[in-house]
């Protein structure tokens, strides 16, 4: 063995040292406002010679006028446009190495690409193309819609989809625009016509946001600049705020599924919004729960009393309001057993002496771990600061976060569960194949 590559034997029966992390800063991007409206946002890092840039279009699932309109719209963004078709422009993103892909959230849709920086300036112009001269091809979006026609067919057989969609009606209302689901049938009723219009209006220049990412030169600032800046104004698209019913209790609702092998379980119970000063303390409690493998609901339902292979907890984040969701699935035999351990876990938590340091300490790394892996790549980092406007994050999200996530207490975590996970107002929906005592 070479003493000069390796100078000290290791013990490998000795476990390292578990260090606590550092400082952790979140640099913030560069905002230009382009002549037309549009807000270019830009963060340079990394050492590799690759870029992304992102646009975020207003309108999402919320704004759709019918059902899975703008999440089809945004998918065929992929498929051509008026002077590329569909195989011509896959070609030219695979020659250059390139990868593109499309979100729709709760408001937006958004394109992005990923290249390196020598292929930018040639990519340039087919991205601003991509988003402003869709083709929308006739037999293009007939395929496309009987693929998503038999994707949602397919998922209408499984208990966990289902579940999801009862438990969204039953908090948020039948006609709420996100517990809106449509039917297979329905979705080969859109035309392209509907798509296009559609897409259009969703063309205003002041409430497009740019994402550009990555080891960013001067030439590709401004390349970008001039290519968005002339997209014409149009009418504003608004983002109307989401309203949801307000509860005094609980439901339960079941879906019949006969022939399933499993049942899917929801449990929500409606909590506060994202601008809460609450918010982000009552999220480090919904994670102890349920968010992630060492969590009380992983250690007792799936460990312990073997229930299921894995139960989630998350806190879905709205403007003005919030939901805790629980979800898993489990054998129809045991669906009831495993609500009523959901809800003890749930009701444990506004104990503080129920809570072990070593917990605390683990939720604690557990969270600033997460945060550090926000700060691998100038991507990552950008995509934390999109939430801005994609989820109504409030300013220094990142480092309320970290500070919320360094001073965890029993104490404190309790405090959360006894003001917000309030199981008298526990909603219920299971999917499966029910039993017969």
């Amino acid at each position: 063995m070479n003493p000069d590559i390796i100078s000290e034997t290791i013990d490998r029966t000795t476990a390292p040292i578990v260090h606590d992390m550092g400082p952790l800063t979140l640099p913030d991007d560069e905002i230009v406002t382009l002549q037309n409206g549009i807000s270019l946002h830009l963060l340079s890092g990394g050492d590799a010679e690759v870029s992304r840039i992102k646009i975020l279009l207003p309108g999402g699932i919320a704004e759709s006028p019918v059902p899975q309109l703008y999440q089809m719209a945004n998918s065929l963004l992929l498929e051509g446009t008026h002077t590329h078709p569909s195989d011509e422009l896959a070609d030219i993103l695979e020659y250059n190495g390139a990868w593109s892909g499309v979100d729709t959230s709760t408001h937006h849709s958004s394109l992005s690409l990923y290249c390196t920086n020598d292929t930018y300036h040639t990519l340039l112009p087919l991205v601003r193309e991509m988003v402003t001269s869709p083709a929308f091809e006739g037999e293009t979006v007939a395929n496309a819609l009987r693929a998503e026609a038999a994707r949602l067919d397919v998922e209408n057989h499984k208990v966990a989809y289902r579940a999801a969609c009862a438990i969204r009606t039953l908090v948020y209302g039948h006609d709420h625009p996100l517990s809106t689901v449509p039917r297979p049938e329905q979705l080969l009723d859109i035309t392209p016509s509907a798509l296009r219009d559609s897409h259009e209006k969703r063309l205003d220049p002041k409430g497009i946001h740019i994402y550009l990412s990555g080891r960013l030169s001067d030439s590709m600032i401004s390349d970008t600049e001039r290519m968005f800046s002339t997209i014409p104004a149009r009418e504003e698209f608004t983002l109307p705020r989401l309203q949801f019913p307000v509860h005094t209790e609980g439901g339960r609702v079941h879906v019949e599924m006969p022939d399933s092998l499993q049942s899917g379980v929801r449990l929500i119970i409606p909590a506060i919004g994202r601008i809460h000063p609450d918010y982000v303390p009552l999220r480090m409690a919904v994670i102890a729960l349920g968010g992630y493998f060492g969590s009380r609901l992983m250690l007792n339902i799936r460990e312990e009393k073997g229930l299921t292979y894995g139960i989630t907890a998350s806190l879905l984040g709205y403007k003005h309001s919030g939901f805790i969701s629980v979800s898993s699935q489990t054998d129809p035999s045991t669906v009831d057993m495993l609500i009523e351990e959901t809800v003890k876990e749930i009701e444990r938590m506004k104990n503080p002496a129920s809570y072990t340091p070593d917990e605390v300490t683990r939720l604690s790394r557990f969270m600033l771990s997460e945060l550090a892996g926000v700060l691998d790549t100038p991507f990552s980092r950008m995509d934390f600061l999109q939430t801005r406007i994609t989820a109504n994050t409030p300013a220094g999200y990142f480092a309320i976060q970290e500070q919320t996530a360094r001073n965890l207490s029993p104490e404190r975590l309790a405090e959360m569960a006894e003001k917000y996970f309030n199981t008298e107002c526990l909603f219920i929906a299971t999917a499966g194949k029910s039993q017969v005592c």
